[in-house]
Formats: structure tokens, C-alpha cells, sequence
């Protein structure tokens, strides 16, 4: 099995709607949380660790509406858009809770106490409810949050998007945005946990309406043009200065209206997957096509999986033996990281994936006219 990727750029059928260029999108993703996790002390303006968290909140937003509207409008009967609905749960879970289970089963075996003590949590995607009852990060589990507020996500958006009638789900979605914005706000005026402001499904709602708002402008077939002539400068110039005034408002004293920092850095990542989506230009393009960055955007779930475990169990090592630089032992850990990830890959996802769809393709042939349900974007999902 060779961890090395593709060097050329993979091209799928027309109908599938993948783009790869995606992927490079979620290996920037990954790549920014691992830095930040493995405590790489980057200027308070380059560290994109948490940014990094909010992409992946983005892209499931517009991963997951396109999904479910093409259930929704496939012209089928109700039994079959919720059977649509149960094997798209299906795959996510036949994917995702092997490498999840692993990942707890050996925290359990090392003792670690935030995992034997909140396995039931974690292994039900509430990590972020435990964090919030705990009232501290637990450890090595404490990045299972973010998989929790997505999973949550996840079962709730269907129910959403069949309740909103399509015409008025942009209005609705600004709304999700607005409301987002003004729990945040309530949670810094009440002096609320900081667990209850940002851990929990109402505060980071306004990421994934953003992603969903990026599926609307691309379901309307892009009503509006951000990517040539003198829009293209007017929307990167909003979408620079909202990154830059987010950051900015990060060395201030602390106020409620800190609450629109994620408000903004939404705004400048909303704008980064439109132009991912249409396409860049120049040395970003291939950037974003580098074989070996998509390669890493195809690890991301294992990735993020796994590499709070390993800096866990190797950073004491790292200690003993005198690597103190904070750059090489980033390096070590990285490079153990990538070496589970891409064993989790070829082992357990990749082939998980492919047996998903050989028996979606069996089932494809029952008597009762069932429409495909294979999704866009669907073929990592996060």
C-alpha cells in the first residue's frame, strides 16, 4: 500500500458534479488546524486553526443542501425521498464511525480519563454537550466537538430544508445568520460559558447557512458575477477587509460585539468556496489542484480524527528525547498523522465507500422505481 498520491488531477463523469479543487480546499482545512493544534506559535494573523474548523462548517452547509435538494426534487415518492434521506445517513455513518471508533476504542485502552469517562458522549456525537457539563476541553477528546455540532447539523438540515419553501430559503438563511450573530451576542453579555457561545449548535449556525447560501447561488445557476471585471475586485476587496477587521477585533477588550467576528470571517470564507467552486486562476489554481494537497483534503476526517490522540500519546516522547523545537516536533507528529491517516483510508474509508455504493447499485435494481442516490458533492462528505 503506497501513502503517495495521484499526480495527476482526477476527472469524474459530468454527472457527478465532483470538483476536485475541493479537496485542496479541505487540505488548507486540515492543514491549519493541525498547525494550530501542534502548537506552531503562527502571528495571531496567520493562525487560521479555527477558521479551519468553520471551513469544514461551510462546506458541509453547501455540500449537504445541494444533496438534499436533488432528493427533494427528484420527482419521487415520499417513502423514497426518505429512503434517499435514511442512505444518505447511511453512508456518512458507514464512513465516518469506524475511524471515530477506533480512534475512542484506543483512547479507552490508554486510560485516557476524558475518554473512558465520556465515551457514551463522544461515541453519540455530544461531545460538545459533555465539554459544556464538564466545563473544561477533555483532553484528547476535545476536538470531537466540532463532529458533534456538524453530526447534529447533519439530522436536523433535511427536516429544515423540506420545511422552507425554496423562494424565500435565502431570506431565511440570512436570518439563520442574524440569529447566530445575536446568541453570540447574548452569550458575551450574559458572560455566558465561553463552551455555551461557541460549542453549541445556535452559535455556529451561521456557518453552515453561509455554505447553504454558496449551494443557493449555485443552484440559481450563479445569478451574480464575483470572478470577472470590476466585481471580482469589489467582492474580494469586502471579502479581504471582513477578514482583516475580524482579526483586528481579536486585540481589542473584550465587548458583546466581538460576537460579529465570526460573522465576518464566514463572510470572507463564503467568498473563498465561490471562488473555489467557479474556479481560480493562476498560481492559485494550481494551488488548490496540487495532487498532494487534494491527497491530504482526501485524509481530512482521519486526520482530524486522529491527531489530538497522537499528540497526546507521542508529545511526551517527543519531550524525553529533547525535541524541543515547536517546528520539528509539529513535523514528527504531522508526519505520524498522515501515516494513520492514509492507512484509515486505504483500509477502512476507501473501501467502506466502495462497498456503499456496490450495494447501492444492487438496490438500484429492485422492481420499484427508485431514482439514484448518488449525491453532488458526495464523495468524501465531511
Amino acid at each position: 500500500m503506497s501513502i503517495n498520491p495521484t499526480t495527476t488531477i482526477p476527472k469524474a463523469p459530468a454527472s457527478s458534479g465532483y470538483q476536485p479543487q475541493l479537496d485542496g480546499l479541505r487540505g488548507v482545512a486540515i492543514l491549519s488546524v493541525l498547525i494550530h493544534h501542534f502548537d506552531v506559535h503562527l502571528p495571531l494573523w496567520l493562525d487560521w486553526g479555527p477558521i479551519g474548523v468553520r471551513l469544514f462548517f461551510l462546506l458541509s452547509g453547501y455540500l449537504i443542501t445541494l444533496s438534499i435538494w436533488k432528493l427533494i426534487h427528484a420527482d419521487q415518492s415520499p417513502g423514497a425521498l426518505w429512503q434517499g434521506i435514511g442512505a444518505f445517513h447511511f453512508k456518512r455513518a458507514a464512513r465516518m464511525l469506524p475511524v471515530l471508533y477506533i480512534m475512542l476504542g484506543v483512547g479507552f485502552l490508554l486510560g485516557l480519563p476524558e475518554i473512558v469517562e465520556g465515551i457514551g458522549w463522544h461515541s453519540a456525537f455530544l461531545t460538545n454537550f459533555y465539554t459544556l457539563a464538564q466545563g473544561d476541553w477533555p483532553g484528547a477528546a476535545s476536538h470531537l466537538w466540532s463532529l458533534s455540532v456538524q453530526e447534529q447539523f447533519y439530522v436536523l438540515w433535511p427536516f429544515f430544508l423540506l420545511a422552507v419553501p425554496r423562494r424565500v430559503l435565502p431570506w431565511t438563511l440570512v436570518g439563520l445568520i442574524l440569529f447566530a450573530f445575536t446568541y453570540r451576542y447574548y452569550c458575551w453579555s450574559t458572560d455566558s460559558s465561553v463552551y455555551m457561545r461557541w460549542l453549541m449548535l445556535p452559535g455556529v449556525i451561521d456557518s453552515f447557512a453561509m455554505g447553504a447560501l454558496v449551494a443557493c447561488w449555485k443552484s440559481a445557476d450563479q445569478p451574480f458575477c464575483f470572478t470577472s471585471g470590476w466585481q471580482k475586485y469589489v467582492w474580494a476587496g469586502a471579502a479581504i477587509a471582513a477578514y482583516v477587521i475580524a482579526r483586528y477585533l481579536r486585540f481589542v477588550p473584550v465587548s458583546p460585539w466581538l460576537a460579529v467576528i465570526e460573522t465576518l470571517e464566514n463572510f470572507a470564507l463564503a467568498w473563498v468556496l465561490l471562488k473555489t467552486i467557479s474556479g481560480w486562476n493562476g498560481w492559485l489554481r494550481s494551488v488548490f489542484l496540487n495532487p498532494y494537497l487534494m491527497y491530504i483534503g482526501k485524509l481530512s476526517f482521519a486526520l482530524y480524527v486522529f491527531h489530538v490522540l497522537i499528540h497526546v500519546a507521542f508529545a511526551p516522547w517527543l519531550t524525553q528525547f529533547g525535541i524541543l523545537d515547536s517546528v520539528v516536533r509539529a513535523a514528527i507528529l504531522m508526519l505520524i498523522t498522515l501515516g494513520v491517516a492514509s492507512l484509515s483510508w486505504h483500509t477502512l474509508e476507501a473501501p467502506i465507500s466502495a462497498w456503499v455504493k456496490r450495494r447501492k447499485k444492487r438496490h438500484s435494481f429492485s422492481p420499484m422505481p427508485v431514482r439514484s442516490l448518488e449525491l453532488s458533492q458526495e464523495r468524501r462528505e465531511e
